[in-house]
């Protein structure tokens, strides 16, 4: 009965959830010295229109404190601020140290994608001393299809039927019905 709860919990929250993750593998072995992108690696990610998205380019790079690394994106070869003139997309900076390396992420969040997002090619571009790099990612439209989504449905209540009708035969037989004739 619990592993059917919480089957019908977690189709439930990925029928109805509206963000879009993405997986962080890493694009390059680190062997190098230099800044490397380490996601997106030129790939695509689906997202439904009218969703909130959020796509983070992550940079590997060695600690030296007098490089500059500038990270940034790109939509069409614009910078974000000229794409969306509104803050429907933006982004955000955040730097991570450890003892003898760094991670920046510029994390471009979308709070409403739109139609318009499916045709752009967004860049993640890392400029150094060291190097120029960059690496692109399409946003695609997710497949939502009407007869998966009637499968689902209909698996999630034959599911309840099953497990409802276990309980009501479990608690039945524990607790038999005695019945007294009175005359």
């Amino acid at each position: 009965m619990i592993v059917s709860l919480v089957v019908f919990i977690f189709i439930c929250e990925s029928i109805s959830s509206s963000k879009v993750w993405t997986l962080s593998v890493p694009c390059c072995n680190m062997s190098d010295h230099v800044p490397q992108i380490l996601y997106p690696c030129n790939n695509t990610v689906e997202a439904l229109v009218g969703s909130k998205l959020e796509i983070t380019c992550r940079v590997w790079a060695e600690l030296h404190p007098t490089v500059e690394i500038l990270v940034y994106w790109l939509a069409n070869q614009s910078y974000i601020e000229d794409y969306s003139k509104s803050t429907r997309v933006t982004e955000v900076r955040t730097e991570r140290r450890e003892k003898k390396s760094s991670y920046i992420e510029v994390q471009l969040s979308f709070s409403e994608v739109k139609i318009k997002d499916f045709e752009i090619n967004f860049l993640c571009v890392v400029l150094s001393d060291e190097i120029d790099q960059e690496s692109f990612v399409f946003i695609r439209p997710a497949v939502s299809s009407v007869a998966s989504d009637f499968v689902v449905a209909l698996f999630v209540l034959i599911s309840i039927i099953l497990v409802s009708t276990c309980v009501y035969k479990f608690v039945k037989s524990k607790h038999p019905l005695n019945y007294a004739i009175l005359k």
